[in-house]
Formats: C-alpha cells, structure tokens, sequence
C-alpha cells in the first residue's frame, strides 16, 4: 500500500480529491497527517460569481484512528473571498463537522464506545487521546433520547440516586414489559412530580372532544408497593389494571418470617437453639434440598441432615413451624393458581394469615388485604409471562453499575441519556 493510499484510507477521503498529504512520525510516538485538498469551489454560493483563493488556515484536528497512538491531521483549510459581493467564506471540510477540533470518525467510535454500560468517560477519553470533559460534551452533544409512546403493559420502578441535581434521593423508571425497552426515566418518584409528568402526556395528546390520549395505550401496569404510584394508576390509567410485583409480596413475607427466626433466638438461652438458629437459617429456604447425606455435628453429637436439624427447631419453637409452613403455603400458591383462581385462593391466604396469631404476619396480613386487587390481577399473563418487575429489576441491576463505573452521576439529563442509550439496542446517537 502506498503512502497516499495508507493516508486516503485513514482520512475516508478518495484519492482524487487529494492534492498533498504527507506524514510525521513525532518524537513522543503520535503521527501527524498534513494534507491539502484539491479545491473544488469555483463560485460565490451568494451570488453565484466566480470567486479567488484568499489563503488558507491550519487546523489541527484529533483524529484517533490508532487506539494505541495518538494521531493529528493537520488540515490546510482554503478561505475564498467573492470579489462582487465580499463574502468570504471556507471550504467545505470532509473531516469535522463544522469548526469542531475532533474529526468525526473519532466522534462515532466515541459514542459507539460509550454505547456498553461499562464505558466510563474517562476511559473513553483516554483511548481517543481527548479529555473526559470533550467525551461528555459530545455525547451531550449527539445523544438526546426522547421518551417512547406508552405501552400496552407499563412497569415502573426506581433507583436509589442520591446526587441528582434534581435534589432527589430517587428517580423513576418506565419500561415497556413486552419488548423490555425502556421509555423513560423522570428525576424524581414523588407523586407530584410523576402526576405532572403524565399531565403533560394527557395535555398533549389529548385530541378536541373526543379526548383520546396516549395514556389509553396502557392496560395493565405493574409496580411495587410504593402507594403513590398506585395512586398515579387510578388517577391516569383508570381502564387498567394496576399489578403488583408478586417478588415484592414475598420479600415481605420472607422478611417477615426472618423476624420470627430472630426472635426465637432472642426468646431462649439454649446456646444450642441459637447456635442452629443462626448457622442453620438455610434450612428455612424454599426448595431447599433437605434431604442430604447427613453429617455428623460436634456440637450435637451425632449425625445429622437437613431436616433432621430443621425439626429439632420446630421441635423447640412450634410457632416457627407454623409461620414456616405459612411461608410456604403462600410461595407455592403464588407460582401454581391461574388467574381465575386467584381471587379465592388470595382471600384464603388472608384467612390464615389472620388466625395465625403470629404478630410479625400482622404486617402481610395488612398488605394483603390493602392490596389484594392488585395481588390477584399480578396473576393475569401476557405472551405467556405473569405480568411482574423482574425485568425491570434486572435494568436496575444495569443501572447501578452504569453509575458505580461512574462513581455516581449529578447531571440527571446526561444520565438519564446514558442510561436510555446503553438499556435500549435500538436508541442511537445523531450527527
């Protein structure tokens, strides 16, 4: 390959529209492409008279091609003045757009870097020879993501986002439950922020008197147990159906059984009881294999399994057998009860819940009941899958290392940009 093929090649130039090019190897490594242009301008784009070369200027411009070198093209600009008119003016520049000082092949690589979650600025910035300062302006520059249309099925979540220039602790995310795009992501979760987010869609779709808004776009929504946003549904979307995430009732319920664990260990002093109550906790878990080889414990003296160490804890503490057994009842009736069934079979949980007398379920028997129409349409199924937040739990878990790769963001409109560009395949950047 030749030099001036090797240069065409790497200024994405063809090799007619080349008048000079020469390249410098400089002492600390970086290379220097000088070229010139063949000029191509005849006439004043005024007033269409023909025009004189009235000097050029040198314009050095970052071009990273090389990831491993640091590469400059030196770019001997032609200005043109129009002898009629006046107007000067200069040659239209195949390298940058406008008077930017970074050619726009690095620009693009820039931004399809940036586009993996694990892509820091810095990183970026340091790979391209250019500062983490010039990455952030161009991605604002060239990535703005508007907010999708409402889906169908709408699930909403939020994320801890302690410094926010919002001044909030937590924003707000919407994702489509069927294709698992993200549509948008508001600075804030509290509910008069997210009614006037809604607000201004209704505002603005709205058409006449007929009214008809992109909010009936949704019919079922699906969130946690954060009450304002139920109460978002019911003012916005009141022909759906507002689900609530069936992990969230669990936690609850889990969370509720450790309490009973714990205070069983705080109400003996058989070190022996606390001594399986807190190495053995594992034993509690569902679908847990309790069945195995036993093993021989030094402490108790004998050979043991799974189970037999659960029943000595039950053996000991009968009520944490009951809100066991409980624990249990419940999970396996959240993943086997059809929809239809569901109403029955939630209204039966609440009856058990409510005779259990066990004083830490006081707080799931309420949940259940508060939000038992919420509970029962979590069971409905779209394309074959229970409407829940899983899906948006695992954008979440993207989401936190997109901000621990950052040591935390404050620009919320950068990172809400960044957030929608590298969760969604599709949502690109523009030149």
């Amino acid at each position: 390959m030749s030099l001036l093929e090797f240069i065409t090649h790497i200024l994405n130039v063809k090799f007619s529209d080349i008048e000079e090019a020469t390249t410098l190897d400089q002492a600390d490594g970086s290379l220097v492409i000088k070229v010139k242009l063949v000029s191509k301008i005849s006439e004043c784009p005024i007033c269409r008279k023909p025009v004189n070369i009235h000097g050029c200027i040198k314009r050095k411009i970052t071009h990273s091609t090389f990831v491993n070198r640091e590469c400059c093209i030196v770019y001997m600009q032609r200005r043109y003045r129009c002898p009629y008119c006046e107007h000067t003016f200069s040659e239209a520049n195949p390298f940058t757009m406008g008077s930017a000082q970074i050619s726009t092949d690095t620009v693009v690589n820039i931004l399809k870097d940036l586009k993996y979650p694990d892509a820091t600025y810095l990183a970026v910035g340091k790979r391209y020879n250019i500062s983490a300062t010039q990455v952030t302006r161009i991605f604002d520059k060239h990535v703005n993501i508007p907010r999708k249309t409402l889906p169908e099925v709408l699930s909403i979540d939020e994320h801890y986002f302690p410094n926010s220039d919002y001044g909030s602790k937590y924003c707000c995310l919407l994702m489509d439950f069927t294709t698992r795009e993200m549509i948008d992501i508001l600075p804030n979760r509290k509910k008069d922020h997210i009614v006037g987010y809604f607000g201004e869609i209704k505002r603005l779709t709205t058409k006449g008197i007929s009214c008809i808004s992109e909010l009936n776009n949704v019919k079922f929504i699906s969130i946690d147990m954060h009450e304002p946003y139920r109460d978002i549904a019911h003012i916005f979307f009141q022909k759906a159906k507002v689900c609530a995430d069936s992990f969230h009732v669990i936690k609850h319920l889990t969370d509720d059984f450790r309490k009973i664990v714990l205070r069983c260990a705080r109400s003996t002093e058989d070190d022996t009881m606390i001594y399986l109550l807190k190495v053995f906790r594992h034993v509690f878990d569902h679908n847990k294999d309790l069945d195995n080889e036993p093993k021989y414990n030094r402490r108790l003296g004998r050979y043991l399994n799974y189970r037999d160490i659960r029943d000595l804890m039950f053996n000991r503490f009968p009520e944490l057998k009951v809100a066991y057994e409980l624990k249990e009842y419940y999970i396996n009736m959240n993943s086997t009860t059809l929809l239809s069934e569901a109403p029955a079979a939630i209204d039966r949980v609440i009856e058990l819940f409510e005779c259990c007398g066990i004083d830490e379920y006081d707080e799931l028997y309420r949940l259940l009941n508060n939000w038992h129409e919420e509970i029962v349409n979590s069971f409905t199924t779209i394309n074959g899958q229970r409407i829940n937040n899983s899906v948006i739990e695992s954008k979440n878990r993207m989401v936190e290392k997109l901000i621990y790769n950052a040591n935390g963001f404050t620009n919320f409109k950068r990172t809400r940009n960044r957030i929608l560009y590298c969760l969604n395949p599709n949502d690109t950047f523009t030149l």
